[in-house]
């Protein structure tokens, strides 16, 4: 199930323990977590679109470089610009990890983080 390897890829890190089938999830929970990951895909598309701006960010480049004298107001701008996308995909990455372990029971998250999250 496609659930099973977004968690897995999403937390686990490689691990090998981290197998949300272990958890015995119930129904509930399921319907849950593929709610989230559909969120999840909904929003890592509009990232994407936010990161097809790379030739306007190239073009941004450039004209920083090709200047005869650096400004460093324009490279901090830039930077900004160009960071920005990234760490609210990582900001979106933590609020998922956050809402999985929110669908977890007590037992259930334990597991997960004593197996997963080290």
């Amino acid at each position: 199930m496609a659930l099973f390897a977004f968690t897995c890829s999403t937390f686990a890190s490689g691990q090998v323990n981290c197998d949300v089938r272990k958890l015995e999830l119930t129904q509930m929970q399921k319907a849950r977590l593929r709610f989230i990951r559909m969120q999840y895909k909904r929003n890592q598309d509009t990232n994407l679109q936010r990161t097809a701006n790379n030739k306007r960010k190239n073009e941004q480049l450039n004209q920083i470089l090709m200047q005869p004298k650096f400004d460093e107001a324009d490279a901090k701008r830039y930077v900004l610009n160009h960071y920005m996308p990234r760490m609210q995909q990582d900001v979106d990455e933590l609020k998922v990890q956050h809402e999985f372990l929110q669908v977890l029971n007590r037992q259930q998250r334990l597991n997960w983080i004593n197996n997963c999250l080290r």
